[in-house]
C-alpha cells in the first residue's frame, strides 16, 4: 500500500518540492506558470493542482495548450507568449523537443533539430496579473528558454508581487536579475538550473526551510514511481478480493461435503454396512433384470 505520507512530485528538478517547502502553510494557493509545457510530465504546478491550488498556465504551443486545457479544467489556460510588451513575435517550435522551443533569437541558433517558425500573440505578465489573477499570487514560475528578460521586464513588480519566483537561469540572454533585486526580491537558492527569489516582505518563509525540504524530499515519489506503486496497490486489492471469493467457495464446498457424509459407509457398524451393501446390490440386480427384459 502507498505510504500516506508519500508526496508525488512531477517537476524535473524538484521545483515543486522546493516551492512546497517555502509555501508549506498555504492550503489552496495561486500560481502563474509561464512556459507551462506539459500538464503532467516535468510540471512544476501539477503537484499543487492536485492539492487544490489553482492558477494560470501560459503555453504558446497549440497541442500542449490543449493538453493543459484538458488536464486542468479548473485553471486558466492561455495559448500565448509572455514578453516585455503586447504584440506578435515569431516563435520557433521544436516538435520533437518542445522544451527547447523559444522566442529568443540566440537560443534559436543553439539548436539544429527540425523546427517550424510561426507568429504567436504575446502579452505582458502585468496584463496577466490584471486580468486573470487574484490579489494574492503565491508563486510564479518562468521557463521560456532565454526569453526570461522580456518576461520579467513586462511586469509591474512594485504592484504585482508574488511571494516566490522560480526562474530558469542556465542561459541568461539579458540581465533580468537586476530588475528583480531592484524591486525588493532577494535570491534565496540556486540549483544550477533555476534561481528562487523571495519577496522581502515574505522572507520569513525561508525560516525552517532546510528541515521542511529534507522531510518532503524523504517522502517524495517521482511520477513514474507513484504510478507503479499505485498499479501494484490496485493489483494487490484484486488479488485480495479473488482470494476472498475462493475462500468462500471452499467453505461452500466443505458444507456440501459435510451434508453428504451420512451416505458414506465409513465409520458405521458392520451390520449397517452389510445392510447398505445388500440394499445397493438389490437395486443393481433389479436394474439389471429390467434392462434385460426390454
Amino acid at each position: 500500500m502507498i505510504d500516506p505520507k508519500a508526496v508525488t512530485t512531477y517537476a524535473q528538478y524538484n521545483e515543486d518540492i522546493i516551492l512546497a517547502a517555502l509555501l508549506h502553510d498555504v492550503k489552496k494557493g495561486f500560481y502563474v506558470d509561464v512556459g507551462a509545457n506539459y500538464p503532467v510530465i516535468d510540471s512544476v504546478t501539477k503537484h499543487f493542482y492536485e492539492k487544490g491550488w489553482r492558477g494560470v498556465n501560459i503555453e504558446p504551443i497549440k497541442n500542449l495548450y490543449q493538453q493543459l486545457a484538458d488536464d486542468r479544467p479548473n485553471d486558466i489556460n492561455l495559448q500565448c507568449g509572455i514578453g516585455s510588451k503586447a504584440g506578435t513575435v515569431t516563435f520557433r517550435e521544436y516538435p520533437k523537443r518542445p522544451g527547447h522551443s523559444t522566442f529568443q533569437p540566440s537560443q534559436k541558433a543553439a539548436h539544429s533539430e527540425a523546427y517550424k517558425d510561426y507568429d504567436v500573440p504575446v502579452v505582458t505578465l502585468k496584463e496577466v496579473f490584471e486580468e486573470h489573477c487574484p490579489k494574492k499570487v503565491h508563486f510564479v514560475k518562468i521557463d521560456v528558454e532565454g526569453y526570461e528578460y522580456q518576461a520579467v521586464a513586462g511586469n509591474d513588480w512594485g504592484k504585482y508581487r508574488p511571494e516566490v519566483i522560480c526562474i530558469e537561469a542556465n542561459h541568461v540572454s539579458e540581465d533580468w536579475k537586476a530588475i528583480l533585486t531592484k524591486h525588493g526580491y532577494k535570491l534565496f537558492i540556486q540549483d544550477g538550473i533555476n534561481e528562487y527569489y523571495v519577496a522581502e516582505e515574505s522572507w520569513s518563509r525561508t525560516e525552517g526551510f532546510d528541515e521542511r525540504v529534507v522531510l518532503l524530499d524523504y517522502h517524495a515519489l517521482k511520477q513514474h514511481q507513484a504510478q507503479s506503486w499505485q498499479a501494484d496497490s490496485e493489483q494487490l486489492e484484486i488479488l485480495v478480493e479473488n482470494n476472498k471469493k475462493m475462500t468462500e467457495q471452499i467453505e461452500q464446498l466443505a458444507q456440501k461435503v459435510a451434508r453428504l457424509e451420512p451416505v458414506s459407509l465409513g465409520g458405521q457398524t458392520l451390520p449397517r454396512r452389510l445392510k447398505r451393501a445388500a440394499y445397493g446390490l438389490t437395486i443393481d440386480w433389479l436394474k439389471y433384470r429390467r434392462n434385460k427384459s426390454k
